[in-house]
């Protein structure tokens, strides 16, 4: 049967099949919607579907006393994560919002040639993917890809991520961040090098066309967006290039950071290659804070 629902009204919009009038007619008041108010413990708790797109759209508005979070959330169905559409102003006093020190996790975890599905990553919601590539130039994710035996790998060694050898472009990536209500957002992460790492500009094309050896490169990008774009940066204090954040080798070790960024969501993603065994990038420290 079709059916539309009015409250305080009897001239029903023909495209809506609930509609509310502010005005109540008999009483002359006038009133609003109250959608349901949650903390954000309360909202984690909702069974909204990871399965399929049943819960698109549902909405709650978030007021948290204890995060300071009041917030007007949608869950999306179609990636199955809650985003703030529109919150209040946050107070920013230098609250950390995600911080990855790489101390947690059993040492040798992560993958490799020879163990791609290993990994002592948080339990529950993963804090971030590690990601090879079927092969060099692919964009077609593959475990191992490009991790050819045991000693390429992306490892938890001494309470830092280890890359050796990844022959080829090799991803770190968080899941998002929630960063909502905030309007100064600032990124930091320690980066340093092991072994004889190079980038000669004259053996390149262009700056993306980056073959075997001489090709040892780190970017660092973020996006607002939910991933479906990402903003580069580039030759971070000079020690990079047009196009990549740094290359060549690092002396001691290097904090690259970017401020500025304001949205709801974040996710950072490092793409990095190096082309010998005994070639390294460390990360380490990553913290995104409002400054």
């Amino acid at each position: 049967m079709d059916a539309q629902v009015g409250i305080n009204t009897t001239n029903l919009s023909s495209a809506a099949v609930l509609h509310l009038e502010a005005e109540n007619v008999q009483t002359t008041k006038i009133g609003g919607f109250l959608m349901p108010v949650v903390t954000e413990s309360e909202q984690s708790s909702i069974p909204v579907s990871i399965s399929d797109d049943r819960d698109d759209g549902l909405m709650v508005f978030v007021s948290d006393p204890v995060t300071g979070k009041q917030c007007w959330d949608i869950y999306d169905g179609i990636v199955h994560a809650w985003r703030s559409i529109n919150c209040l102003n946050v107070t920013c006093s230098g609250d950390i919002l995600f911080v990855e020190d790489f101390d947690s996790y059993v040492g040798d975890t992560g993958v490799s040639g020879v163990t791609s599905s290993s990994g002592d990553y948080p339990s529950g919601v993963t804090k971030w993917t590690l990601t090879s590539f079927e092969s060099y130039g692919s964009s077609t994710p593959s475990l191992p890809g490009t991790l050819l035996d045991a000693n390429d790998f992306a490892l938890v060694q001494s309470g830092k991520l280890a890359l050796r050898d990844t022959n080829g472009i090799f991803q770190f990536q968080t899941q998002e961040i929630d960063i909502s209500g905030y309007t100064d957002i600032g990124i930091s992460m320690e980066v340093s090098t092991g072994g004889d790492l190079e980038y000669a500009p004259s053996q390149h094309i262009d700056d993306f066309t980056c073959g075997f050896d001489n090709s040892d490169y780190f970017d660092l990008a973020y996006s607002t967006d939910g991933g479906i774009s990402f903003t580069k940066i580039t030759n971070y204090i000079g020690l990079g290039t047009i196009n990549h954040t740094l290359v060549d080798n690092l002396t001691g070790t290097v904090t690259v950071s970017v401020s500025g960024i304001s949205g709801t969501s974040l996710i950072i993603r490092v793409r990095l290659q190096t082309w010998a065994a005994d070639e390294y990038y460390y990360l380490d420290n990553i913290v995104v804070s409002c400054n």
